[in-house]
């Protein structure tokens, strides 16, 4: 029996809450079908190691926290327009929310979602999670981008 690290676990359901809502936007399903595809492990569970394009490697992750991924993404269903609103209201004006990259508009969702979704946690542990995979994903400023919203947002809500 292998030793999962909870803390893993809690970050990989949150980058499985990411790829969730990545996964629904381009294919279109239903919340619940996605959801239920992830659960079962039908999709998601994994990374792309980097790579050459088109030999990239995939490699399989620890478990995700089932209740936190489907918290966070029952949170963002229920609050989607609200929360899509909160990131444009919160983009600098050099920034175009329907011009913005889908994967960076999907983190920023599931990042607000989660102060919904986990209101004991303390808001610099929900920043701090969704700016590291942000670096995961982008070289650019899109780390800052998400830091900023995210870290403004956690002091509207949380005070």
């Amino acid at each position: 029996m292998s030793d999962i690290n909870p803390t893993q676990k809690f970050t990989n359901a949150r980058l499985m809450a990411v790829q969730a809502c990545y996964a629904k936007e381009v294919s279109d399903e239903m919340w619940d079908k996605v959801v239920s595809k992830f659960l079962l492990g039908e999709i998601g569970g994994q990374v792309i190691e980097d790579g050459i394009a088109g030999r990239e490697k995939y490699i399989d992750l620890q478990p995700a926290d089932a209740g936190l991924f489907t918290n966070i993404v029952k949170e963002y269903q229920e609050k989607e327009e609200m929360i899509n609103e909160i990131i444009r209201s919160n983009l600098g004006e050099s920034l175009d929310y329907e011009r913005m990259e889908l994967l960076l508009k999907c983190i920023l969702r599931m990042g607000i979602a989660e102060f919904y979704a986990n209101p004991d946690l303390p808001a610099p542990i929900i920043v701090n999670e969704y700016v590291d995979m942000t670096r995961a994903f982008f070289s650019g400023t899109e780390a800052k981008i998400v830091n900023a919203i995210l870290d403004k947002f956690a002091k509207v809500i949380r005070g």
